[in-house]
């Protein structure tokens, strides 16, 4: 009996590395767990924080001399109360226990902005801070800081940005962690659906593993505002980065040719699998 429950053992083992093999040939494109991990703990790290410079650009656009902020229906801070103290150079959006924005990102907390000068003179200085901020059930932390580079105010806008103590926790209490450096141009059109942004630099932390990080851009990355009401589309669409980390796993991530899908590439010891990146609410 003894046998054939060993015979019986070696059959099933190798029935699965066949199974495990043929899967693979069939599927050869599939991202390992490593690879899955880095992108999904890159991308969301890099959403967070863009989505934030996003709100805080947005709101210099809704100045009004009374010191309260307009906004159009399909802004992003629609739902939140915001308020300008001018005399102390201070925007501050307030998304209360939790409001969602036309296009389902869930927001709760406040963005404090403080600058020294409106955003398109040169020279000014924005710094961005949170209280108790969350988007989307992830508590994002940090002070991110841009300073107006252009060289005329009829220039492209250009902008040096910092991120110091950058810190985004899951809801399963897994977190990670960024310090930057970037230089972003602001390529606006007529229309605004049409402006485009392209950013430079590079940065570095610890994932949501645990494991530290860099990130060097290599061709610059382009986001496309159009994309956002049309396909949701939360990520760039254009640019790649090498993204290496301390256990000497380096990868490239592509964003593709300036389309609008939520879709990136990912290089890896010679072998390029795509992966869509969905929003992560957990």
């Amino acid at each position: 009996m003894k046998h054939v429950k060993k015979i019986l053992s070696l059959a099933v083992a190798g029935l699965f590395f066949i199974t495990s093999c043929q899967e693979e040939q069939q599927n050869p494109n599939a991202l390992t767990p490593e690879e899955e991990a880095n992108a999904t703990s890159e991308s969301a790290v890099e959403s967070a924080f863009e989505d934030v410079d996003d709100i805080s650009y947005e709101s210099f656009f809704y100045l009004e001399e009374g010191g309260r902020i307009a906004v159009s229906d399909d802004s992003p801070i629609k739902c939140a109360t915001r308020t300008h103290d001018k005399e102390n150079k201070t925007i501050t959006i307030d998304f209360g226990d939790g409001c969602e924005d036309p296009f389902g990102t869930v927001r709760s907390g406040k963005i404090i902005i403080t600058y020294t000068d409106r955003i398109f003179i040169p020279g000014a200085v924005v710094t961005i801070n949170f209280d108790n901020y969350y988007c989307d059930g992830k508590k994002i932390e940090g002070t991110r800081t841009r300073t107006n580079i252009s060289e005329t105010e009829n220039d492209f806008l250009r902008f040096s940005i910092t991120l110091e103590n950058g810190k985004i926790t899951w809801e399963d209490g897994t977190f990670a962690t960024r310090e930057a450096n970037w230089e972003i141009a602001r390529i606006r059109t007529p229309n605004p659906i049409n402006d485009e942004r392209t950013r430079t630099g590079y940065a570095s932390g610890i994932n949501r593993a645990g494991v530290g990080y860099t990130v060097t851009i290599t061709n610059a990355i382009v986001w496309k505002r159009g994309c956002l009401p049309v396909k949701r589309v939360m990520i760039p669409v254009q640019g790649t980065k090498t993204w290496e980390n301390e256990n000497g796993t380096t990868i490239t991530i592509d964003y593709g040719d300036g389309s609008c899908d939520n879709l990136l590439s990912i290089t890896n010891k010679g072998v390029t699998r795509q992966i869509e990146i969905k929003r992560n609410r957990g």
